[in-house]
């Protein structure tokens, strides 16, 4: 048998691998909001720094599970993309996590009622009626708590059932990030 030798390890070895990059937990397409809680996981005990638009927001410590949360993240109007890199104790950083994109709107949708005309009268067999307008893209559109039918660019149209008398007519366009317009109609059937 030959000779086997030992080599000597040191204590402690040198840590040059990089953390994995962080988990982003989902985020809202688009908010009304200039602040938003983000959550995610990253490497127990790493320094977690989350960026906006390229923008270092905040550092935090992942706890010992590897979770971390940060409050009040801030955003801009229009297009944010929110990622974050981790940095272990050894000074090691990770990539950067998945890119998130979050719209902030604080614009309430265009609302343009094309037909009927507010205050309009209707005759007797003209009970059902349609209502008829405009939103922006994407918007949904409720007219008297029930959902109108949408169509391509924004359009929408809603058949409705007149009663005798005085008929109120409340539609509310909502846009992604949940601002509202609303507009009501005076309607007349005799």
């Amino acid at each position: 048998m030959g000779n086997i030798r030992s080599s000597s390890l040191p204590n402690e070895q040198e840590d040059n691998i990089p953390p994995p990059a962080p988990l982003l937990l989902p985020l809202p397409e688009a908010t009304s909001s200039a602040q938003l809680n983000l959550s995610g996981f990253a490497e127990p005990g790493a320094i977690v720094e989350i960026f906006v638009s390229g923008i270092s927001q905040k550092k935090i410590v992942a706890d010992s599970n590897g979770s971390f949360s940060v409050d009040n993240l801030r955003l801009t109007e229009g297009r944010n993309e929110i990622y974050a890199i981790a940095t272990d104790k050894a000074g090691n950083v990770s990539q950067s996590s998945e890119k998130l994109i979050v719209l902030l709107d604080q614009t309430p949708p265009e609302l343009v009622i094309l037909q009927p005309t507010n205050n309009a009268t209707f005759y007797g067999m003209q009970k059902r009626i349609e209502i008829k307008g405009e939103t922006e893209e994407d918007a949904s559109v409720v007219i008297n708590d029930r959902l109108a039918v949408m169509e391509a660019g924004g359009k929408f149209r809603y058949s409705l059932t007149l009663s005798e008398g005085e008929n109120k007519v409340k539609i509310v366009a909502t846009d992604k990030a949940g601002n509202q317009t609303e507009e009501e109609l005076t309607l007349y059937l005799e």
